[in-house]
């Protein structure tokens, strides 16, 4: 006979441990072949990809930068989205709402029976182009543009969607791309590290299947019946990696009106400086004036310019001497007190004869700060290059043909030399030729179509006078000068959707940074 006593109520039985959460899988989707070849890998078999057999785990999301190719996006209209619409396939369509970081990213569309690719959001790369009066560029090896149309946008959107929870992020690098790979992987392992979690887990495909370029456009194909053209903006620089001179240029004459508008955005780019054009030390309209078959783009840019309003612009611009290696090893991230060492590299008779070490412990030797006061000509080397400044002032509106005969007059009355550029041959009034050496300066009067902001740093006046003696512009400005408030890197982005607006914390590993 038992004598336990009967439970008052029954007691829960132990569960075991919880089941992890499977991470959501986002594909960021750049309308080309690469991320095309995933999505359709995807579709024959979720499962090999780690993936819910009906897709409900998969996000593809696209950053519209404004300024595809309309074949593009009619390729991935016609052929890609119906695929993903028959299986429910969730696409998201994102894009910047502003110039400003501040104003936030824009959700165009989240659906699940998405019918169209967006041709633009509210503020399209071009606008910031030709704003800012300017072409992309690399800047410290990194491509400017996508930073700010599409991983800048895609980032924050995950961090509105994800919060604090990790996701897989696939990206269509293919097996001839390792090296971008390995960078991708050690920035996102870098990001993951400064945030103390997995923020999310980089996945490559192609790269893991082993297929390289040939093998993804033949995989596309084989299963769509079209062959999928380079995905890449209108006149984007890199075009010689994205295609060949002779498709790019075919592109160009299917769409005279594009290529107008990318060889009018290079034009005012080398009105305001010179170097810039679109492919470094050549520029598209040169290379567009050697095939007799360009004539008509050639044609439909030079209406374009002629319909355009046009404006004088003042450009002034301060090269300032840069910082020595030296002076960063000695003087940490700031210079309060500079020496002659701190703006012009030391010679290498310099180095030998000059450079004293202090031994500490362990033996480790310590070089000090050179004792040389660079009186000698044998110890001063070329000065270093440091960051150029520019001003730019609208001081006349009008018609083209009008804004040309005034710059001559403007030119005779004040009695300045007129040139033309070297390579652009866009007619220039020179008041203020640069000189040898940093810092220098230089100023000129130029016409160009109307659209590149007023702007220059708060204090560029000041080091304009200090170092030109000159005060403000020669000619009088139509507006005054607009100082834009700097919200690059602010904690709190808007993530605007089609059912209200939702404020988040930026990245913050971007800004622990």
């Amino acid at each position: 006979m038992s004598t336990t006593t009967p439970a008052l109520f029954s007691m829960p039985v132990p569960r075991g441990p919880a089941r992890p959460v499977k991470p959501k899988t986002v594909l960021s989707y750049g309308l080309g072949a690469d991320s095309t070849a995933i999505l359709l890998m995807f579709l024959e078999d979720p499962v090999r990809y780690g993936l819910e057999p009906d897709l409900s785990d998969l996000i593809v999301v696209h950053a519209v930068t404004g300024n595809e190719w309309p074949t593009s996006l009619s390729y991935v209209d016609r052929l890609v989205l119906p695929l993903l619409a028959e299986r429910r396939v969730r696409v998201v369509q994102v894009a910047r709402m502003g110039r400003s970081d501040s104003d936030g990213v824009l959700v165009l569309e989240d659906s699940r029976a998405t019918r169209r690719i967006h041709q633009a959001g509210p503020w399209r790369l071009s606008d910031w182009l030709l704003t800012g009066g300017t072409v992309p560029q690399m800047a410290s090896g990194r491509r400017t543009c996508s930073i700010r149309f599409k991983g800048w946008v895609l980032d924050h959107w995950a961090v509105a969607e994800f919060g604090q929870v990790p996701f897989r992020r696939v990206i269509g690098y293919h097996a001839g791309e390792r090296s971008r790979m390995e960078k991708d992987t050690k920035i996102q392992n870098r990001l993951n590290e400064r945030a103390g979690r997995v923020i999310c887990e980089p996945s490559y495909p192609l790269i893991e299947a082993g297929m390289d370029r040939d093998a993804v456009e033949a995989y596309v194909l084989a299963r769509l019946g079209e062959p999928i053209q380079k995905s890449y903006c209108t006149f984007c620089p890199f075009s010689g990696v994205c295609a060949s001179r002779d498709r790019h240029e075919e592109r160009l004459r299917a769409h005279p009106d594009l290529a107008a508008e990318a060889l009018a955005m290079e034009y005012a780019s080398m009105a305001l400086n010179e170097p810039m054009s679109l492919y470094g030390t050549r520029s598209l309209y040169q290379q567009l004036t050697e095939d007799e078959r360009n004539e008509a783009v050639l044609t439909a840019f030079e209406e374009r310019l002629d319909a355009a309003p046009f404006s004088l612009y003042e450009v002034r611009r301060l090269y300032l001497p840069g910082r020595t290696k030296d002076c960063r090893l000695h003087h940490g991230d700031r210079c309060v007190r500079p020496r002659w060492w701190c703006r012009t590299e030391r010679t290498a008779l310099c180095r030998r004869e000059h450079t004293a070490f202090e031994t500490g412990g362990g033996g480790r030797r310590t070089e000090l700060p050179t004792a040389c006061a660079g009186v000698e000509d044998d110890c001063q080397g070329k000065p270093v290059k440091g960051q150029a400044w520019r001003s730019v002032r609208t001081v006349w509106e009008g018609p083209r043909l009008e804004a040309e005969f005034t710059l001559m007059r403007w030119g005779r009355e004040e009695g300045v030399q007129m040139r033309r550029g070297e390579r652009s041959m866009i007619k220039r009034l020179h008041y203020l030729d640069r000189g040898e050496g940093y810092p220098a300066a230089e100023a000129y009067l130029v016409a160009a179509p109307s659209g590149a902001d007023d702007k220059h740093r708060d204090s560029f006046e000041r080091r304009w006078t200090e170092f030109t003696g000159l005060i403000g512009t020669r000619w009088e400005p139509v507006r005054p000068l607009v100082c834009h408030p700097r919200t690059r890197g602010s904690r709190v982005v808007p993530v605007i959707r089609p059912s209200g607006i939702t404020h988040v914390p930026a990245l913050a590993e971007s800004a622990a940074a």
